[in-house]
């Protein structure tokens, strides 16, 4: 069949009657958005094999065509060539009219964890055909996720290999090629704005030595009378934002990106990634840092502009940030997307929804840099509502489900469903769609969640129980209930609160429950086996059940570890622990491309010590 793709001027019926397959952007779909560059919609009217696929912009027809596909019975249940599922179908026999807008305008990842290119192609490849639109690489050089992979970090039985930062600068210019390619849109860099404009690189979080200037020093914050690098790390260091030479500084350096990148879309513009670290000199405690960073924000929007810019400029409202500015507000909302970011703290046990009220009167006053933030899932929310009154833009969550809280239930089943409901509430709290900050690796055993996040940001009706049904039938072929029901007792039996520290770290009904799992295990290994031993199984069906295998071997050793926890042998935990990560190391390769071990290290490093 012959594939035409252009600009329709408008949709004629009678081009479907030429036995072609129509790809094009349309007027008639674009004038469904409110802005047709940064919202999708596609329309598809196919019969016979033949019609149209329009779209409100080009990254919408591509979209479109996989949503033709996925219509047909095509699944792309992880990235790569191994997670494709593609049925054998006459053309002929197609018939598929829809027209559909997503329900969030943001449905995007953030680059996370430890990758090699591979990694992160893929998964921007992957993005579209399951509906997310956008992709942000953090930082000016995103060398710490790659460097992380490609010096093995944490893995000693890898030889590690140089990497150098302009090597990371290459790879995420082919990632952006990657992005343009498939009319993504792209954002760029969030923290290193308050070190990379000084002469500071921003590269990551490790410690080290810097040779900082007196000229240096004098921009930073003074806190408890010293302008000083904050814990060595330049990224975690705040400035002194009332000085005037601080904030030109940045506006300028944020121009110069935007010149420098035409093709980026969003500018993100995030202060340091620390907290009870803004500066006590006597300008600066005048007024809350919301409003030191909106005069920022303003100063950045006043000179993209003279300088003929069309960025959007991302703004963070993270850790000090959550409360609002009492004296400043943003001069040109147009310019400006809000982004909530609840990193701390953050309960994934239960949906982040607009249900858990909480009275802003109450909430807590801001003192300089002696903040708490063991604050509820309604007390965030409630930050959130003072901002919106003094915003009522654009907006998007920035949230950390695949970050770290995978790893705290390793059957991803529970996690899932509220990870799903979670990205349902959104436009209940206001906010138009996700950046999900994440690990790129997070398939392992399944890619449930994934797939689940992807489908509520399209569309926020749909049903996480034809979801789930869906993604086990099309992972696992006909078994696929049997596996989904599996996983569900994994979850259920690890109870993820426990290992969010959600319970008491010695208690005897988690220790139960985790003493069933090798049962558990051994009760459907048989299953597994017969699965991975079926050549008649599509070959990609059958690395879905391969994983299984691993995933037993790793949950097998990860209940022991807990449960001798859970009983009170806090040494014994340890040493299994690191019995864990021997494994992990060990089958690091043949789980490259769906788990994490260097984030596996760091998560249970942070949370479970």
């Amino acid at each position: 069949q012959e594939i035409a793709v252009f600009r329709f001027d408008a949709y004629k019926p009678e081009l479907s009657d030429k036995g072609m397959l129509w790809l094009g952007v349309c007027p008639q779909v674009s004038a469904r958005v409110p802005d047709s560059y940064y919202d999708d919609a596609v329309d598809i009217r196919v019969r016979d094999g033949a019609g149209a696929i329009l779209g409100s912009n080009p990254r919408s027809v591509l979209m479109g065509v996989y949503r033709l596909l996925r219509e047909l019975g095509c699944a792309w249940i992880r990235p790569g060539k191994e997670g494709e599922i593609i049925p054998q179908k006459s053309l002929d026999s197609v018939e598929v009219t829809l027209s559909e807008i997503p329900s969030y305008r943001h449905r995007g990842i953030c680059i996370e964890g430890s990758v090699n290119y591979d990694n992160v192609h893929n998964i921007i490849d992957w993005m579209p055909k399951v509906g997310m639109n956008g992709f942000f690489n953090q930082f000016h050089v995103p060398f710490a996720f790659y460097d992380r992979w490609y010096s093995h970090r944490l893995n000693p039985h890898l030889e590690p290999n140089s990497f150098s930062a302009e090597e990371a600068c290459g790879l995420r210019d082919s990632s952006v090629d990657a992005l343009l390619q498939r009319g993504m849109m792209v954002h760029a860099v969030g923290h290193g704005w308050t070190c990379d404009p000084f002469g500071i690189p921003g590269e990551s979080w490790d410690a080290k030595e810097y040779n900082i200037t007196p000229e240096q020093e004098q921009y930073m914050a003074k806190v408890n009378g010293k302008r000083q690098l904050w814990k060595g790390v330049p990224l975690i260091t705040n400035l002194c934002y009332s000085n005037p030479e601080v904030r030109s500084r940045i506006a300028l350096a944020v121009v110069k990106t935007c010149q420098d990148t035409p093709e980026l879309d969003f500018v993100q513009l995030w202060l340091a990634d620390g907290n009870n670290n803004h500066c006590e000199c006597q300008e600066c405690v005048k007024k809350r840092p919301s409003d030191w960073y909106i005069m920022l924000l303003n100063e950045v929007d006043a000179a993209m502009t003279a300088a003929g810019l069309r960025q959007k400029v991302v703004f963070l409202l993270y850790v000090d940030l959550i409360w609002a500015p009492q004296q400043e507000t943003i001069h040109n909302p147009e310019r400006f997307v809000l982004m909530f970011a609840p990193i701390i703290p953050r309960c994934f046990s239960v949906p982040m929804t607009d249900s858990a009220y909480f009275d802003e009167a109450n909430l807590p006053p801001y003192v300089r840099n002696k903040l708490t933030f063991e604050v509820s899932v309604g007390e965030n929310l409630a930050h959130l509502r003072q901002w919106q009154k003094k915003f009522q833009g654009d907006s998007f969550d920035f949230d950390y489900h695949f970050m770290w809280d995978h790893f705290m239930d390793p059957g991803y089943y529970r996690m899932a469903e509220v990870l799903f409901q979670d990205m349902q509430n959104l436009h209940k709290m206001g906010l138009n769609g996700m950046i999900s900050c994440q690990n790129q690796r997070v398939f392992f055993p399944t890619g449930l969640g994934m797939v689940a996040m992807a489908a509520a940001l399209w569309d926020e009706t749909c049903s996480f129980d034809k979801v789930a049904v869906d993604y086990f039938s099309a992972a696992f072929g006909a078994d696929g209930t049997a596996v989904q029901d599996y996983l569900r007792r994994i979850s259920d039996a690890f109870d993820p609160r426990y290992l969010r520290r959600e319970l008491p770290v010695v208690d005897a009904a988690a220790a139960d429950r985790l003493a069933s799992i090798p049962a558990l295990l051994e009760e459907f290994i048989p299953v597994i086996a017969s699965h991975t031993e079926d050549t008649f199984l599509p070959e990609n069906v059958r690395k879905s059940w391969e994983y299984l295998r691993y995933h037993a071997d790793y949950c097998r050793l990860l209940a022991e570890a807990l449960r001798v926890r859970a009983e009170g042998d806090e040494e014994g935990y340890f040493a299994r622990r690191e019995d864990l990560y021997e494994w992990t190391r060990m089958n690091e390769l043949p789980l490259q491309t769906v788990f994490d071990m260097f984030e596996l290290q760091e998560a249970f490093g942070l949370f479970m010590s």
